[in-house]
């Protein structure tokens, strides 16, 4: 038996039990592919990392778990295991993941990741979208297309026409990750309000989901709804888990160039598992 211990940090928020959720095992060494997925399944959270030793020339390789699947590439993960390493202290950090390696940033708290450029494909049947969402096609917001994003995770963004369209939006056999937004938001100064769901993945709804927010502002850039200087994303508030999100998407609404997302995080405790 080993011990290994973990970090518990919540990503996207300054302030304990807000944001999204994440176990921290910075020494992953020596723990087996299928341990990682028993010890995520154990702790039940949206995801839980294991930081091992570099193999591409980064600082270190990071391999995050859902309770259900390993993914290639997260956002809250990425920017809360960055954070938990740096240690309270500025610091740059090369992160591998399967999509790349990841350049993540952290300076007075604020930490921020470069994401890989996003593809986009259009999604045709807005009625077959809206029924899948427990929604009728006159809650969609008829200005913007749904479409289908990725930076390594695919999402189907889903422009609804106010806060009560997202409030009441409930999956009915999505066959995609869905992120359903407004541009109606709670807090003053925020760009779009927000809520992601993604049975697939073992977490019926994600309090603050960063791979789907870099898409989702080049997304917003694309289509004229922002010039991607600012892009603040509200997430969770309806599961008591309020989260922002900070976007910088650079380019054009004809080539996007670079996209960074980050937020603050806190740190609420930890513990220790014996494997």
């Amino acid at each position: 038996m080993t011990r290994h211990e973990y970090t518990l940090v919540d990503v996207f928020t300054d302030r304990k039990f807000g944001g999204n959720q994440l176990a921290v095992f910075t020494d992953g060494r020596g723990i087996g592919d299928g341990t990682m997925q028993s010890v995520a399944k154990e702790l039940n959270l949206p995801e839980t990392t294991f930081v091992v030793p570099a193999a591409k020339g980064g600082d270190h390789r990071l391999r995050i778990f859902t309770p259900a699947k390993e993914l290639p590439f997260a956002g809250h993960p990425t920017v809360g295991t960055a954070y938990v390493l740096a240690g309270g202290k500025d610091a740059t950090l090369r992160l591998e993941e399967p999509v790349g390696t990841l350049e993540v940033t952290v300076r007075r708290g604020f930490t921020e990741m470069e994401q890989p450029l996003p593809a986009f494909e259009p999604v045709g049947d807005r009625a077959a979208v809206a029924a899948s969402l427990s929604l009728a096609t006159d809650d969609l917001e008829a200005s913007l297309p749904i479409e289908i994003g990725s930076s390594g995770n695919r999402f189907m963004f889903v422009g609804v026409k106010g806060l009560d369209a997202v409030q009441r939006a409930t999956p009915r056999g999505l066959a995609e990750a869905a992120y359903i937004f407004t541009t109606k938001t709670v807090e003053p100064g925020s760009t779009i309000h927000g809520r992601m769901y993604a049975p697939w993945q073992g977490v019926a709804e994600d309090p603050a989901t960063g791979s789907a927010i870099g898409p989702l502002g080049a997304y917003l850039v694309r289509h004229g709804v922002s010039d991607g200087a600012r892009i603040v994303a509200e997430q969770g508030y309806e599961m008591g888990r309020p989260s922002l999100l900070f976007v910088r998407i650079g380019g054009t609404t004809e080539r996007i160039t670079s996209v960074h997302v980050g937020g603050r995080c806190a740190i609420v405790g930890g513990g220790w598992l014996d494997l």
